[in-house]
């Protein structure tokens, strides 16, 4: 049986440790890397307990999860810090991802907006939260004022620094990139978007060779042509991504609160009750297949295996997965 899997000179078939051509049987890749997620099956990381968030976690295992960064959403730094006394020690957990609260409230999305605020001075309650080992994602709002001075502290700390629900201009941008700013969250949604004049936040995302870009391909929050547009610009640099909130895996018409807010699950998509997205409802084998069928197995197995893996630094493969040249798991 002919496998495909990432060996020594990346994605092929490997014989006698040399990659050659030809067809193949199945596809032996890494498990999936999940480093947006805010919850999933009614369980969500910022208000459920430590064994409801096990039970999720060992729900996605299940699906082929290898390593995730469960995510936070705009809050204080008490109500932060609670929700990491409940993040377990657990196999696929590398760490967890800040999202906000230090958003433009231009675009808010489903974050809830009375929580924004600009990143602090030090010393701030925040200390602890940006000082935590496990640390390795934050998301933020370039332009505000405060960012750049956060970013540089992050960034010598080893963190990732992302652009996220974001007003800032090109220029801005290139500013805090140049503070150590490298990635892009949730790349279309929730950023100023591309002008032909004023590139925009989007704009510098789609040009750099570097910056990291997250990808939620659901096939709702970013169409089939724009997710073509971004790998087009960088198929090393996407990153996929479920961003699935407490509604993934529920039943269609399920109604939920989430963040103070009333939330439906779709037929597609999780939704607030004047339409705005609130998440989504995929997981990462979503989305994995989605960019299979739409894009090929290389562009999946990079965007959902391989690129978000680069952010762990040297954590190892946990665990292997096979699909057949369908894109159906079968180990």
């Amino acid at each position: 049986m002919r496998k495909l899997t990432v060996g020594g000179k990346g994605l092929g078939v490997y014989e006698g440790g040399k990659r050659v051509g030809g067809s193949w049987d199945v596809a032996r890749i890494p498990g999936f890397v999940d480093i947006h997620l805010h919850g999933g099956f009614g369980v969500d990381f910022m208000s459920s307990t430590k064994s409801e968030i096990v039970g999720w976690l060992d729900r996605l295992a299940e699906l082929g999860y290898d390593a995730c960064l469960p995510t936070t959403v705009a809050a204080s730094a008490t109500q932060v810090k609670a929700a990491l006394r409940n993040l377990p020690e657990h196999p696929i957990v590398a760490g967890f991802h800040l999202e906000g609260p230090f958003l433009s409230p231009k675009y808010p999305g489903a974050q809830p907006a009375s929580a924004i605020v600009d990143p602090p001075e030090s010393p701030s309650e925040w200390d602890a939260v940006f000082d935590d080992p496990r640390l390795k994602l934050v998301a933020l709002a370039p332009e505000r004022p405060g960012a750049l001075a956060l970013i540089e502290r992050l960034t010598k700390q080893g963190v990732t620094v992302s652009m996220a629900h974001t007003d800032a201009t090109y220029a801005e941008v290139e500013a805090a990139a140049k503070a150590g700013l490298n990635h892009a969250t949730h790349t279309y949604n929730a950023m100023k978007g591309l002008h032909h004049r004023e590139p925009g936040a989007l704009g510098y995302a789609l040009a750099s060779d570097t910056m990291g870009v997250e990808l939620i391909y659901d096939r709702v929050h970013v169409s089939p042509p724009a997710a073509k547009i971004l790998l087009k610009c960088g198929p090393e640099r996407v990153i996929g991504i479920s961003d699935a909130t407490q509604g993934a895996g529920l039943p269609e018409g399920t109604r939920f609160e989430m963040w103070g807010v009333e939330c439906t699950v779709g037929a597609d998509d999780i939704r607030l009750a004047d339409g705005t997205l609130a998440g989504s409802k995929v997981t990462m084998l979503d989305v994995f297949q989605n960019l299979w069928s739409d894009f090929g197995p290389k562009a999946a197995i990079a965007a959902c295996c391989e690129n978000p893996r680069k952010l762990l630094g040297d954590r190892p493969i946990g665990r292997w997965l096979e699909f057949n040249p369908k894109g159906e798991r079968v180990a």
